[in-house]
């Protein structure tokens, strides 16, 4: 993957359609990040090649208090991959620092990308207690096509008791409700297939994304009153439309309003849209902070 990293867009989503038919229109504003791979702090890298200094969270959290300034609202993912990439992982499962860093810049969600398994299972859930035992504000965490079903059915193996564990004490969930000024907005989170190919040290199982996500989206219509349905995807993007695992998403959960997507480290110039689904993910001529 390339060193498309410590990234931030602001997208400002506006006329979103309310799943209550009865509600006026609103508007949120975005800002997202994925694949920050634990670069907390500013590196050089060729653009057009001049060497540049860019990234790093300082940059990340400029960003998120000018935004906030304008709108104290604005609702603040990421993607994935948020561990891996500098000497900062090495603390990754003591000190949890890349976390605790998203949770002090401000975040609202993230979830898991195939990175954060690199520690292994015992690693992740080290990794997500120290998290939590810090007792530092932290972001929710989202992820619903896990099958613990499956992996209980068949016995859980130590590595999956561990991570099982660790998901308890940091509370991860299937989806979260969030609100946002008059805006309610529901955030659930998806694992993909190219990123469990990439995770071969992951001892979980997995359900198919689109299935999972598809049963989720389901329950929080059932179950909650959300003017907004957004998924924190670590799925991906590709030019084969057929192939692009966050375009099939969108194409088959068309509840979905805002699909954040990571992982291949995609370039596009303009969001990708499948009906009233909106898929974004960072372009180099917007996505480095300078």
């Amino acid at each position: 993957m390339s060193l498309f990293l410590a990234t931030t867009l602001l997208m400002p989503l506006t006329q979103i359609t309310p799943l209550n038919a009865e509600s006026d229109a609103k508007e949120v504003d975005v800002m997202f990040t994925h694949d920050t791979h634990s670069h907390l702090d500013s590196f050089t890298t060729n653009i057009d090649g001049e060497f540049q200094e860019v990234g790093g969270f300082s940059r990340i959290k400029t960003l998120i208090n000018e935004q906030k300034k304008e709108n104290p609202n604005t609702l603040i993912l990421d993607g994935g991959d948020f561990s891996m990439g500098t000497l900062i992982q090495t603390v990754y499962e003591t000190q949890a620092a890349e976390l605790r860093m998203l949770g002090y810049l401000g975040y609202d969600v993230t979830t898991l990308g195939n990175h954060e398994f690199d520690y292994r299972s015992k690693g992740l859930a080290n990794m997500l207690k120290a998290a939590k035992a810090s007792g530092e504000t932290i972001p929710d965490l989202v992820v619903c096509n896990v099958d613990w079903a499956g992996m209980k059915k068949a016995g859980l193996s130590k590595g999956q008791k561990q991570i099982q564990s660790g998901f308890e004490t940091y509370g991860v969930k299937d989806y979260v409700v969030i609100q946002k000024g008059d805006t309610k907005i529901a955030i659930t989170g998806a694992f993909g297939k190219d990123s469990l190919k990439c995770a071969p040290t992951c001892e979980l199982l997995f359900k198919d994304p689109v299935e999972a996500v598809k049963d989720t989206v389901e329950k929080i219509k059932k179950n909650e009153e959300v003017d907004m349905i957004v998924c924190v995807s670590h799925c991906g993007t590709w030019e084969d439309e057929n192939k692009s695992e966050d375009e099939l998403l969108a194409k088959n959960v068309k509840d979905i309003d805002l699909i954040i997507s990571g992982h291949t480290h995609s370039e596009l110039k303009e969001p990708i849209q499948h009906e009233n689904t909106y898929i974004v993910v960072l372009c180099q001529e917007k996505g480095l902070i300078k």
